[in-house]
């Protein structure tokens, strides 16, 4: 009996638009378009990409997200040959026709009841459709992802692709690959040329992430905050066998980051604190027990500030650092153990506090085959 070839989905948001840097909602408006910055971030994401073998990618028709493909193929093309390249309408971004084109502080002060329902319960968000779309734009949009993966995974069976999307969009799809609600919809964080990576043994099985939100390869140590800094991130580290030089990689991204606590658990959690935490001493890492993890992860998030943001490294086995992820997220286990943390990227957990729920911001970033700029050797 033959196994089924596994289908590899990559996801890329597109580069920084004339919108984000005006923090001016984007919705389906096609009015805004790439930078300068935004094409560079575009091509140094193909750069990250041109050896993973994509066979074929497929964009959102906005001109921020075609842009950002071409800039991609630009540097594919010379090293993978002629990429066929597709578009998709179902990967526009989401449809918010109130909002689109103001500036978010004007949105949250002219419409503070439904801005506070789309940052805590976005499947409960309504709006006045436009040209009959429906009255719960993230309903909408999950409805819509869910077509998608049903095509995709169909057309594409066995190949490594590429989706060229919004930062909602990216987000509802990789939330229904693993299972997820609507509800889920702020739970992960897309930035600008953010890279996740979706594996799918077989369509009926459902996906495996194995990769999210990696900005590595644009000179980013950890992805941006969204929220403000202020309350706690935790920073997750499988503890896992890694060679010296991925040690180093985590060790200098961490190098910048001021960490105000580290705990481990287990001798091998200890070990890999030690190693990326080398500047500091061996007394900065508390060992800490698995029975007691989930007591002293509520206790260090009730302590974190509204006014300050604290770094907080958490060392221990993927399936430990898997059950923390379920409990903070209200996932199921099984869904808990398709979120496979490697060693020895770093996996951030921004929890704001003031009522905000937490996000994942990234999983894995400067995994050790692409390097710390996302360049293989």
């Amino acid at each position: 009996m033959h196994s089924t070839p596994e289908t590899v989905v990559w996801l890329i948001r597109h580069g920084t638009s004339t919108f984000n840097l005006e923090g001016r909602c984007q919705g389906c408006s096609d009015e805004p378009e790439l930078t300068q910055q935004g094409r560079e971030e575009a091509r140094l994401s193909g750069e990250r990409l041109r050896r993973v073998g994509i066979e074929a990618i497929i964009s959102s028709p906005l001109r921020r997200a075609t842009q950002s493909a071409f800039e991609i193929l630009d540097m594919l093309r010379p090293h993978a040959g002629d990429i066929p390249f597709d578009i998709d309408a179902r990967l526009l971004e989401i449809e918010l026709p109130e909002w689109e084109g103001l500036p978010f502080a004007e949105i949250q002060r002219r419409f503070p009841e439904q801005f506070l329902t789309w940052r805590i319960h976005p499947n409960h968000l309504r709006m006045p459709p436009a040209f009959g779309a429906a009255d719960f734009p993230v309903r909408s949009l999950y409805q819509r992802t869910r077509h998608v993966w049903q095509d995709l995974l169909a057309i594409y069976a066995g190949k490594s692709i590429l989706l060229v999307t919004h930062g909602g969009t990216g987000r509802a799809l990789i939330t229904t690959a693993l299972g997820l609600g609507a509800k889920h919809f702020h739970s992960l964080q897309q930035s600008n040329c953010g890279i996740s990576r979706l594996r799918f043994s077989a369509p009926q099985d459902g996906a495996q992430l194995e990769l999210l939100n990696d900005t590595a390869h644009l000179g980013d140590r950890l992805p941006k905050l969204k929220e403000g800094r202020t309350g706690v991130r935790l920073l997750l580290i499988p503890a896992m066998e890694s060679t010296p030089e991925d040690l180093r990689q985590v060790s200098s991204a961490l190098g910048r980051v001021a960490v105000d606590q580290s705990f481990a658990v287990g001798p091998a959690g200890g070990a890999a604190a030690s190693r990326i935490l080398q500047c500091r001493t061996k007394e900065f890492t508390q060992q800490v027990s698995e029975d007691v993890l989930g007591s002293m992860v509520n206790e260090m998030l009730e302590s974190g500030s509204d006014k300050e943001l604290r770094h907080v490294v958490l060392a221990a086995s993927p399936a430990c650092l898997q059950r923390v992820l379920q409990e903070r997220f209200g996932l199921t286990s099984s869904i808990a153990e398709t979120l496979l943390l490697t060693g020895p990227g770093i996996t951030p957990v921004h929890f704001p506090g003031r009522g905000v729920p937490p996000v994942l911001q990234a999983m894995n970033i400067f995994e050790p085959q692409f390097g710390l700029m996302g360049v293989q050797p």
